[in-house]
């Protein structure tokens, strides 16, 4: 039997292997298998209350969000999704490229039972605590519904080491 110990392994270019560009820091994810009805007839974009938050390691580095919703339901009208972010406790504000065509719209006359889905990147400018939520509308003031009674939904933020 071979042992091999080490305090470190380095790439060709001098840079450690664990932590090293490219290399996953950490996940973080909220799930749940399944959910009660989440659900607006608001006109205005409103919180979900479905949220994940990263502490990320350094500046620079890149924060994967991904959020899924295997069954929304636009029921009576039609519903739109944004993904929106905190930063160390400010106030939530629309994320870069988490938009309206980013993450869904639903209408019942179309597509009234089908996924919610957003996956996007976000560079680190600091170490501050970051919060990503869903944030979901109806459009006429119908009831809609984010996440559908018995479905399942997860945020997951994953850092990545620049």
């Amino acid at each position: 039997m071979s042992l091999i110990k080490t305090d470190a392994i380095q790439t060709l270019a001098g840079k450690p292997i664990l932590n090293s560009t490219g290399s996953i820091l950490q996940v973080v994810r909220t799930y749940n298998a399944n959910s009660g009805y989440i659900n607006t007839t608001s006109t205005s974009f409103v919180a979900s209350g479905l949220t994940v938050t990263i502490t990320p390691k350094a500046s620079g580095n890149t924060i994967l969000v991904d959020f899924c919703v295997p069954l929304a339901d636009a029921e009576s009208g039609t519903l739109q999704c944004k993904i929106y972010q905190l930063i160390a406790g400010g106030s939530y504000a629309i994320m870069s490229g988490g938009g309206l065509y980013h993450s869904g719209i639903q209408a019942s006359s179309t597509n009234r039972y089908s996924p919610i889905v957003f996956g996007g990147t976000y560079t680190t400018t600091s170490t501050a605590q970051l919060t990503f939520q869903p944030y979901f509308t109806s459009v006429d003031g119908s009831s809609v519904r984010l996440v559908h009674s018995g479905s399942s939904y997860a945020l997951t933020a994953t850092e990545i080491a620049a």
